[in-house]
């Protein structure tokens, strides 16, 4: 079946499943659709294994990321503490430190760099770069604890060296349980971050490669503003690939804006789609139609992304409707050659093809079919209102649409 630009009410053509209490990460490819679905709640710090962009924005290489979302796992930074009082910490008035959380626009800012100036590009907060070593050496110590799981450890990252070896020591606050964390990032080819469960001090290759996945579903910390209450909460939403560009356009549905006639521009958040496209009324959850995503994805196609419902509960389940973008209702990729003519029409259409037509469905926006015929060839529909239609052709090779429009 070819592709065109404006389906009737854009129907759900795929879905990804999170699971119950939105448990797992689904890593999506529009051209392959669900690359992988993965627990969510199996580590709690992610360290980056991806080479430092220097000059322009060298944080990228040093983001260690924090499992807020998807297990509450809370970082805190200690006043005055470091290796030379590792093991002698004061950790008083931890619960009124504030907590650090990941950056939800972009990857290279996260919860252990928080605070950071590109104006002070090699001062990454858990450490600073040496020109001497050209290492980038630990100075702060963290305190990072998870109280599902029951325990409050402290982290002291060592150095990262020649911006290929972590070197990471986590221990208890009692300095028992005490482990030295290394990471080699050439062990890690083509992915953006490995990850770390500190109840069982292992690390997980958990991440699809970089260019296997467009958008990610998972679960984040971000600010939401409610009638209940406004503050940072966890969500589950849609975070994009570095490598992925997304737009939002608002204010027409999905049967009503193309690339020729959108107004939307390209927003560098990863959480450009992010989670707002639901809103959860207390009783169901309310998808946004006008909420139109244009997204590029790795293979340099345009693809138009419109979300159709979404299920909590034990499912996780989000539905949507893609495909790949036209410039307007009239541009067509067919397997086969044929045309519907004119369009517009003023009541009177046929279509040429070189394949058998068997019948002609003529159904409007609400999906009613409002005409049929066994003739491609003069065909009346002076009796419909005039707007916009969806031709459907049942022929010998399949079902194909077009849209048209009577005037």
């Amino acid at each position: 079946m070819f592709s065109f630009e404006s389906k009737a009410q854009c129907p759900a053509n795929d879905s990804t499943s999170m699971g119950s209490s939105t448990s797992s990460d689904v890593f999506y490819n529009f051209a392959n659709h669900t690359v992988s679905t993965i627990s969510n709640t199996n580590w709690h710090m992610a360290f980056s294994v991806q080479a430092s962009r220097f000059p322009t924005n060298p944080a990228n290489g040093v983001a260690i990321r924090v499992n807020s979302g998807g297990n509450g796992t809370v970082l805190k930074k200690l006043n005055g503490a470091n290796a030379a009082n590792w093991r002698a910490i004061d950790t008083a008035g931890l619960s009124k430190l504030p907590t650090l959380l990941d950056s939800d626009s972009t990857w290279d800012l996260s919860a252990f760099t928080k605070g950071y100036k590109i104006s002070d590009p090699f001062n990454f907060v858990w450490g600073s770069y040496n020109a001497t070593t050209h290492n980038v050496e630990g100075t702060n110590v963290y305190v990072l604890y998870n109280n599902a799981a029951g325990w409050y450890k402290k982290v002291f990252v060592k150095e990262c060296a020649f911006d290929s070896l972590w070197t990471v020591v986590i221990s208890n606050l009692d300095n028992s349980d005490s482990n030295n964390i290394v990471i080699n990032k050439k062990s890690y080819p083509n992915k953006l971050f490995v990850y770390y469960n500190a109840s069982t001090n292992q690390l997980i290759d958990r991440e699809p490669v970089k260019s296997s996945w467009d958008l990610v579903w998972t679960k984040y910390v971000t600010f939401v503003t409610s009638q209940q209450g406004s503050g940072f909460y966890p969500v589950a939403g849609v975070l994009s690939n570095p490598s992925v560009t997304v737009e939002q356009n608002n204010g027409k549905k999905c049967n009503e804006v193309w690339l020729n006639n959108r107004t939307s521009a390209v927003n560098p958040s990863i959480s450009a789609i992010g989670h707002d496209w639901k809103t959860f009324t207390g009783t169901a959850y309310v998808i946004t139609d006008t909420f139109v995503y244009f997204v590029k994805g790795q293979d340099g196609k345009m693809y138009k992304m419109t979300f159709k419902g979404y299920a909590g509960g034990p499912l996780g389940k989000s539905t949507f409707n893609f495909y790949e973008a036209k410039t307007s209702i009239s541009e067509v990729s067919p397997n086969h050659a044929f045309s519907v003519y004119p369009n517009p029409n003023n009541g009177v259409l046929s279509i040429q093809s070189d394949i058998n037509i068997l019948t002609v469905n003529v159904i409007d926006m609400q999906g009613k079919t409002v005409f049929s015929s066994n003739t491609a060839e003069m065909m009346d529909i002076s009796s419909l209102s005039n707007g916009m239609y969806v031709i459907s052709l049942n022929t010998s090779e399949g079902v194909y649409h077009q849209q048209i429009i009577k005037e």
